[in-house]
């Protein structure tokens, strides 16, 4: 059989897309992909399956570009789930809809081999002028006053309520994974959205917010702090607040030791 003739290439994209055709919309990517603007990430391990490229795409501008290369045990098992990227594509409005920021994907695209997807490609708008709360952390001077990192750590927190009320978990709710761009309020932008999936689990979703917590250990933030942090949370979640709050706390607590303390953020 050509292999050729036996490739299908599935794409949709948002706005201004004009009647482009999906081998030329594939061939954008591409070439996009060979010369891009930045490279955020590149494949080094020899198992690794994702880059990320900060490129320009007429006519939808500056993009984050998310490129998969599937191995083989993942395009065995393409036929029977979604891919990373197609995912994303199928979550974003029931995210937006919900409160919950994430880059808008634009256009996505994948290939197929017969039933097998063999790449995948999704670019998302490019967001300037951003800061993650990873670096607000560490260089206090990106913020106009250092008492602003309390209220984004709080809007972290509210969009973390967002997700779960949503029923999704995030997988990965570390500090450089939100986003933060200085408006009159804290506008935070979800990221690295690659272990997003639908749970609705109570103890899965405390979890995943607990992950988010062990980052205010790291850097010194006071214990009182937390307790503040878990309360915002516990207060929106409809959870058995006992059992959940001592199994966010047992997480957190059995992972800070092998954390070093920094004395890099306020108290």
């Amino acid at each position: 059989m050509n292999s050729h003739l036996s490739r299908e290439i599935v794409c949709f994209t948002r706005y201004n897309t004009g009647d482009t055709a999906p081998a030329e919309l594939l061939s954008k990517l591409e070439t996009a992909s060979r010369s891009p603007i930045e490279i955020i990430k590149d494949i080094e391990r020899p198992r690794g399956i994702k880059r990320t490229l900060k490129v320009h795409i007429p006519p939808w501008g500056d993009l984050c570009l998310s490129e998969y290369r599937w191995n083989p045990k993942r395009i065995i098992l393409s036929p029977f789930r979604l891919s990373r990227g197609r995912k994303l594509w199928v979550f974003h409005d029931d995210l937006k809809r919900n409160g919950v920021s994430i880059p808008e994907p634009v256009i996505f695209l994948e290939i197929k081999r017969l039933m097998f997807v063999t790449r995948t490609y999704l670019a998302a708008r490019w967001i300037d002028g951003g800061f993650s709360v990873h670096r607000l952390a560490t260089k206090k001077e990106c913020l106009p006053h250092p008492s602003d990192f309390g209220s984004i750590l709080r809007a972290c927190v509210d969009m973390i309520v967002n997700l779960h009320k949503a029923g999704f978990l995030h997988g990965d709710l570390k500090w450089s994974n939100f986003l933060y761009t200085p408006t009159r309020n804290p506008d935070i932008v979800l990221t690295d959205l690659d272990s997003l999936r639908k749970s609705s689990s109570p103890a899965a979703q405390a979890r995943d917010f607990a992950r988010f917590l062990i980052a205010p250990e790291k850097y010194a933030l006071g214990r009182e702090t937390i307790e503040i942090l878990i309360r915002r949370y516990l207060k929106e979640m409809d959870f058995s607040r006992a059992s959940i709050e001592e199994g966010i706390r047992k997480y957190v607590a059995a992972r800070r030791k092998d954390i070093p303390k920094q004395s890099c953020a306020s108290r």
